[in-house]
């Protein structure tokens, strides 16, 4: 099974695929119903290698922007109607390594002492020709009391839920053969701070789907989004 996600997340060659990906932000404050707030517009690239024990590393780094849910354009400011406040949201760069072995998924690093973690690989079913697997990661980062150097922070749960679709008959081709991956990513997650709305309990939910292109195909990324990612983080995109 495991031999089959890495191939599904990764290309043949082990070199750098891209993962092109849109949704949206949805936000549910308790006793409230929930309400999408903004679209996510992504990239992110990924490399899988296969290491000496066995296991597989996994490298990713992806940016993604919060855009208006009507033009698309990237926000620079939102007004959020479960404070009644204008909030900046915090467009992000973030990496990630990761290590997996049989069904755990674990991080690359050893992490901070008192964060708990949990990471596992599943195959969810296949659906005539159609094969997904899951990677989903659980994380509960306990609350911080302020220092001379922080401001105090509330305990935060982050729970990621992504879904990894193929065509079960390429899986039964040569190692060498590129396969097509599309995925769909959620999560049930505490507010991001820039929201505003850490006193309040609730989740947040980024509803994603994304495919995996090859990153030399410079036409996968709207041009939109290529030429934000340009300005803000010259030499990431593959030119």
């Amino acid at each position: 099974m495991l031999h089959d996600f890495m191939r599904m997340r990764g290309a043949p060659d082990g070199a750098r695929v891209i993962w092109v990906y849109s949704g949206v932000l949805v936000v549910k404050p308790e006793g409230r119903l929930a309400q999408a707030l903004t679209r996510i517009e992504g990239v992110s690239y990924t490399s899988v290698s296969l290491q000496d024990d066995g296991s597989w590393a996994l490298q990713l780094e992806e940016i993604g922007y919060f855009c208006d849910l009507e033009t698309g354009a990237v926000l620079e400011q939102l007004f959020n109607p479960f404070t009644g406040e204008q909030v900046r949201p915090r467009h992000y760069r973030s990496p990630q390594q990761l290590r997996f072995s049989n069904r755990q998924v674990t991080p690359a690093m050893q992490l901070p002492p008192g964060i708990d973690y949990r990471g596992e690989t599943t195959r969810l079913a296949t659906v005539g020709d159609m094969l997904a697997m899951t990677e989903d990661l659980y994380v509960r980062v306990p609350a911080a009391e302020a220092t001379s150097a922080r401001p105090a922070t509330p305990e935060r749960i982050s729970t990621s839920l992504a879904t990894f679709t193929s065509r079960a008959g390429d899986l039964q081709l040569p190692a060498s053969h590129w396969i097509d991956c599309t995925f769909t990513y959620t999560t049930l997650n505490s507010f991001v701070g820039w929201l505003g709305m850490d006193s309040m309990p609730g989740v947040q939910n980024m509803r994603l789907i994304g495919a995996k292109c090859r990153a030399d195909d410079h036409d996968v990324v709207p041009a939109g989004l290529r030429a934000r990612i340009e300005a803000d983080h010259p030499g990431f995109l593959i030119s």
